[in-house]
């Protein structure tokens, strides 16, 4: 068996024994509800690892949450999320200049803002299921104020008014 087969192996056992894990915890906390009284016949729990609870969105402004807002967002909006954020940034700063690198569009955008020709904010637009820390070290760094948002995360919504907020506050 070579090194490629053993490695496999181990992925399929760790990956077998994870999922056991999960089974077993979703029956323990099933069999502790149904002890305590707080299962009734009809009631199904599930137990599945899922998103953290966020509070629902219960303003304008607020910017995660079950429902959508109606404040402008990036899903409310008629264009993809890179046009929305351009869109926000250009229009709320236009004191500064606003650079796009959308080359990693898949996984990342990157905007940079521009004050005369220091660089006064970058801010990166990623997938969650990203872990890079490079240009958020780099920045660091360089004494570059950084911020993140992610364009793909389940219940937020990046509105306007959050965007808004989070920026201007980095720039400060």
């Amino acid at each position: 068996m070579g090194l490629f087969d053993k490695l496999k192996k181990s992925v399929e056992l760790g990956a077998k024994a994870l999922g056991d894990l999960a089974e077993t915890g979703a029956k323990a906390l099933n069999d502790l509800a149904e002890s305590a009284g707080a299962k009734e016949s009809n009631d199904v729990y599930d137990f599945a690892p899922s998103q953290p609870q966020r509070p629902a969105a219960a303003a304008s402004g607020d910017s995660w949450g079950d429902e959508m807002p109606a404040e402008e967002n990036q899903y409310n909006f008629s264009g993809n999320y890179v046009q929305y954020f351009e869109k926000v940034l250009r229009e709320e700063f236009p004191a500064y200049t606003v650079k796009t690198d959308d080359s990693d569009r898949t996984r990342r955008t990157v905007f940079t803002l521009y004050s005369g020709m220091r660089k006064a904010l970058v801010v990166e637009v990623m997938t969650e299921f990203s872990a890079a820390q490079k240009l958020r070290r780099q920045c660091e760094a360089e004494g570059t104020p950084y911020l993140r948002f992610y364009f793909d995360h389940r219940g937020w919504w990046n509105t306007r008014s959050y965007v808004t907020r989070r920026v201007r506050a980095a720039l400060r």
